[in-house]
């Protein structure tokens, strides 16, 4: 599996790239770690040198520090330097180097974010159609044993999707909880139903609930879920459900405390 962290080398994203490595920590990973600094065109040519050689400096060193965490012989690291916008560079490096997830930190309530991590967690996930991890500041890892997977009634979802988590090695004990997101204002001429995921993802016990909309997305029943699972998992293309946890400002990630990482599925 090929791996791009982000990093700004802050406690945010250092924390993320922990988690990555003790996640993964049973197969073959090359991780790339990715440091972007924003090109200031009027900046002399001394003055960007050094700030380059800064980070570069500082990536070896978390190389360093995420060798001593992993135990996976198979488990090898790369850093890069780039100067392009966050996007760009990210979209580039998913290409060239054939990423299957990106990993990153995701600054929390009542985090002041003036790190490019914190910034654009949001934007990486709308606009790059890969795998991401997004790994909160306060999140500390544990094993994965329940996964809760909430999903817009009527979007539709096969086994493909859930390709990643079908993979040995990852969350392999952990059981999943789809949950229905049905909006009571609407009405659907033709129905998904989610039942079939139960033998289409045979890997992993599924379970599946269904709730209204204004049940299911609150301030209380968040903190409750925080306790009662492990990871979140969300489908990249169901926008409203991104949305309503992880926007910048209006989702409710933005009023609370998340303490859970966060898999959004592209693939």
């Amino acid at each position: 599996m090929n791996v791009l962290v982000l990093t700004d080398l802050s406690d945010v994203a250092k924390n993320a790239g922990s988690y990555a490595v003790q996640f993964l920590s049973d197969i073959p990973v090359h991780f790339h770690l990715l440091n972007i600094r924003l090109f200031h065109p009027n900046e002399p040519e001394s003055a960007s040198q050094h700030t380059r050689q800064l980070a570069l400096g500082k990536l070896n060193q978390r190389v360093t520090e995420l060798k001593a965490i992993t135990k996976n012989p198979d488990h090898r690291f790369s850093i890069i330097y780039s100067e392009d916008n966050l996007v760009g560079a990210t979209r580039k490096f998913v290409e060239e180097k054939k990423i299957d997830l990106i990993v990153m930190g995701a600054a929390n309530k009542g985090h002041s974010p003036n790190t490019i991590i914190g910034n654009h967690t949001f934007e990486v996930i709308t606009k790059i159609k890969c795998n991401i991890l997004a790994v909160s500041e306060n999140t500390r890892y544990r094993d994965p044993h329940r996964i809760i997977f909430p999903i817009d009634s009527g979007i539709a979802v096969n086994r493909d999707n859930f390709s990643m988590l079908k993979q040995p090695g990852i969350a392999e004990n952990a059981s999943l909880t789809v949950v229905e997101v049905k909006n009571g204002h609407s009405v659907q001429v033709n129905p998904v139903s989610y039942d079939h995921l139960v033998e289409e993802i045979p890997n992993r016990p599924v379970s599946i609930n269904r709730l209204e909309k204004s049940e299911a997305f609150s301030i209380p029943k968040l903190k409750v879920l925080q306790k009662q699972f492990d990871m979140i998992v969300l489908l990249g293309r169901n926008i409203n459900i991104c949305g309503e946890l992880l926007h910048t400002k209006q989702g409710l990630y933005s009023q609370v405390a998340n303490e859970l990482p966060i898999l959004v599925l592209h693939k």
